[in-house]
């Protein structure tokens, strides 16, 4: 694993033979408001995408329980938004998440976080969108296989994602507003048709029988309400988004670690609310349960076929948003961690390739395109959603335990956001996540850990050859005194 460091920063500095066909330094300073960041960011946990995505998963293991699988994984997801936004104040990069583990908790915890960023990567779009042509499939009878549909959804998303920044996230931002009116929409109809034959938070029930009606229910344990925690836990991911653009935003210091906490707040009312009202609107349990689209019955319900299809139409334009808004996410993380020198030499070349006019991580989108395109036409969206929970909740370990590295070891670094109540925060995520990965499935837990285990192992071999503390990224500068300007300096 030859880590390139040398070879990529002369191409980035245009010290090669040909200096002027060099790529440009960095991505665009000061591209983007905190505004615009906020939208990417609730455009990337998406309240709509999130629960018309898992919910089904959630009530086919927890049944009515899966309200408490909802509020167990947002107290997860508010205590690993503070994490996040103290963290990622004091190592503002276009890496994130990747960025706090390499520089919290050193190289190799780093490399492993990196890894696993690559994973997510490659099957979160992918999920997302086959998710999508599923819902449009259902609109549209007769039309292209759904994998087809997918595929075509992202040679959208990766076009948009090769644009500028700015545009790209005013796109993300209209749809946004699209899609959270549809999401409270559905709230409200849901609500006024409760059926008040359900008791989700005093005896919660599952069925143990599919059918057309009239199956058999029985009471939840805390294992069946375990198990659908990580599926929550992944409907509320996105929140760390604004952390991912620091070096193209503008704006104060503070701006962006709040935007994550704002973000997740956001996710977890409207998510909560979405989960609530239409689990006391099922009416039999075991045939809203065995149907395919559990949320897509409850619509046609409470809000009668036009309604529906209405509701329906709002949920495919949500998915898509989610989509771009995680594809400009991921490739960001990609482009860090070749900066860093974090991949062996060649990939660092081509990961941290910027295009001329963007300046947007092409080579980074481009991967992204091939990989999801691939699992678009012949994955599993069940699959997908489950491997996917696991390997999110995997990063979530890592950050939260780089919080509390980060306060003891880094206290007199600059923070512009401080956590309150620590150390509640970081302690409570990192028992929430470990016991909800202890009721998954075991192989899920295989592959995710196993991936885990072999980066660690790679990384530790090749020690010698990373470097110790990374100093502030040497992009071209983000807004004056924003983010990353602010952070340099003492931690080189």
């Amino acid at each position: 694993m030859a880590l390139g460091t040398k070879d990529h920063e002369r191409d980035r500095d245009g010290g090669g033979a040909d200096g002027a066909s060099a790529p440009p330094r960095g991505l665009r300073a000061a591209a983007l408001r905190p505004w615009n960041v906020l939208a990417i960011a609730i455009s990337a946990i998406s309240p709509t995408t999130s629960v018309f995505l898992v919910y089904g998963s959630g009530l086919g293991s927890a049944g009515t329980g899966v309200v408490w699988a909802f509020v167990i994984g947002g107290v997860i997801a508010l205590a690993m938004s503070l994490c996040y936004a103290e963290t990622g104040s004091v190592f503002p990069s276009a890496g994130g998440a990747y960025t706090i583990v390499r520089r919290a908790l050193g190289p190799v915890f780093g490399g492993v976080a990196g890894v696993l960023f690559l994973l997510l990567g490659l099957v979160s779009t992918a999920s997302i969108l086959v998710s999508s042509a599923t819902y449009l499939s259902s609109l549209v009878p007769g039309g292209p296989p759904v994998g087809w549909v997918a595929l075509g959804m992202m040679v959208l998303v990766t076009a948009l994602s090769l644009g500028k920044i700015a545009p790209a996230s005013w796109v993300a931002g209209a749809m946004l507003v699209l899609e959270l009116a549809v999401v409270l929409v559905f709230t409200g109809f849901a609500f006024a048709h409760a059926s008040g034959g359900n008791a989700p938070f005093t005896a919660p029930a599952v069925a143990v029988s599919g059918g057309t009606g009239g199956g058999a229910v029985t009471g939840v344990g805390a294992a069946g309400l375990l198990a659908a925690v990580v599926p929550a836990l992944f409907a509320f991911n996105g929140y760390d988004w604004p952390l991912y653009f620091v070096e193209e935003s503008r704006g104060t210091r503070r701006a962006l670690p709040r935007a994550v906490v704002v973000a997740a707040l956001v996710a977890v009312v409207v998510e909560v609310a979405a989960v609530i009202a239409p689990t006391y609107a099922v009416h039999d349990l075991s045939a809203t349960a065995s149907d395919a689209s559990p949320l897509s019955l409850i619509a046609h319900q409470v809000m009668g076929p036009t309604g529906a299809t209405v509701l329906l139409s709002g949920v495919v334009v949500a998915m898509f948003d989610t989509g771009l808004a995680a594809n400009l996410g991921y490739a960001r993380v990609y482009y860090a961690a070749a900066r860093d020198g974090m991949l062996p030499g060649p990939l660092s070349r081509f990961f941290g390739r910027v295009s001329a006019g963007p300046r947007v991580p092409v080579a980074a989108i481009a991967f992204l395109f091939v990989g999801n395109g691939v699992l678009c036409v012949f994955s599993s969206l069940n699959d997908l959603i489950t491997f996917t929970g696991v390997v999110i909740v995997t990063v979530y370990l890592l950050v939260a335990v780089s919080a509390l590295v980060c306060r003891v070891r880094d206290r007199s670094l600059p923070r512009a956001f401080r956590m309150p109540l620590w150390p509640l925060p970081p302690l409570v995520a990192i028992a929430g996540v470990v016991v909800a990965l202890t009721q998954q499935h075991p192989r899920d837990l295989e592959i995710a850990l196993g991936v885990a285990a072999a980066a660690l192992v790679a990384y530790a071999l090749f020690r010698r050859r990373l470097p110790e503390r990374l100093a502030e990224p040497s992009h071209e500068g983000t807004a004056g005194p924003g983010p990353a300007a602010a952070g340099a300096g003492p931690r080189a």
